[in-house]
């Protein structure tokens, strides 16, 4: 019989790495268009904010998600506006409206810290005490199976339909794309709301089946680590799905160490995803000869009568 607390560690690392993961295949795909939002923290909030408040209001799972996804897409279109319509620097856009993000999120929230939340994303199946491994996957709920159905797909589509070598081209160089008849803005814009898309499918996970409950900065640095992630993985999405397992587990083992007879301060557990990021980059920095896999024209405005 498999340890139970083996178990435990194993369900606490995959519900940890679906919350991260879906923020960063969302950031991953804003980036490949040569958009860099540094608001996923903030846009992570708000999704879990409004999707909780519609759960509270309606009992409504089905509602309460597309709500958190809808609210957090059309959150992450005022970044789209800054950056891709008006031109401003991307890097300021993104803290700002991780600034926002929070605080609105904080504002729209404070009737419902503490409030009990009816109903939550239940499982697939009914397994109340899983006693092996293949009943902690089953286990899992809906939006679990859904981010390994995404990261098939994207990487398919990326890897091998002529829509994903064009979508990259955007992101790689710009005015080559637009010199072949794509609509870099469109491109950059749509991907910018889809990108939040994700992060607020990750926000209903957070207070809808991670947590179920509210309460103010709840996303806890989630959104940093989702942008981590996204280097860590080198912009492809199976090496982020792998990095998300890293780093879920990191984050499942920190209340878990006393269990485990160890006495390791948690502050350093919680620091080693960043500091494993660092070194990552540094060692593919290194491989590559200074290539980190990163798109080309990331963080850099399109001007189209300059090219």
């Amino acid at each position: 019989m498999v340890d139970v607390q083996f178990l435990g560690l194993l369900n606490a690392t995959l519900q940890a790495a679906t919350l991260l993961f879906i923020a960063s295949l969302g950031e991953l795909i804003t980036e490949k268009s040569g958009i860099l939002n540094l608001g996923v923290e903030g846009m992570i909030s708000i999704g879990a904010v409004t999707g909780f408040m519609t759960a509270v209001n309606t009992n409504n799972i089905f509602l309460a998600i597309v709500v958190g996804i809808l609210s957090s897409s059309i959150f992450a279109s005022l970044h789209a506006i800054v950056t891709v319509i008006l031109k401003q620097d991307q890097t300021v856009s993104g803290l700002i409206l991780t600034i926002l993000g929070l605080a609105v999120s904080s504002l729209l929230g404070k009737n419902y810290v503490g409030r009990k939340l009816e109903t939550k994303i239940d499982s697939l199946f009914t397994i109340e005490n899983p006693s092996n491994v293949l009943e902690v996957f089953l286990s899992q709920n809906i939006i679990f199976y859904l981010a390994i159905i995404f990261t098939i797909t994207i990487s398919y589509i990326l890897k091998n339909t002529m829509f994903g070598t064009r979508f990259q081209a955007v992101g790689e160089d710009s005015k080559a794309a637009d010199s072949m008849g794509l609509n870099v803005s469109k491109t950059q814009f749509i991907a910018t709301c889809i990108g939040g898309a994700f992060a607020g499918l990750s926000g209903v996970y957070l207070t809808l089946s991670y947590v179920p409950y509210w309460t103010d900065n709840m996303t806890a640095g989630r959104g940093w680590i989702a942008l981590a992630l996204v280097i860590f993985g080198g912009w492809k999405p199976y090496r982020t799905a792998l990095g998300a397992l890293l780093f879920g587990f990191l984050e499942a083992l920190v209340p878990r160490l006393q269990t485990y007879g160890f006495e390791l301060n948690p502050y350093i557990v919680k620091i080693t995803p960043y500091i494993i990021t660092i070194l990552v980059l540094v060692m593919l920095t290194i491989y590559k000869g200074g290539k980190t896999g990163a798109p080309k024209n990331i963080g850099i405005p399109f001007f189209r009568e300059n090219r």
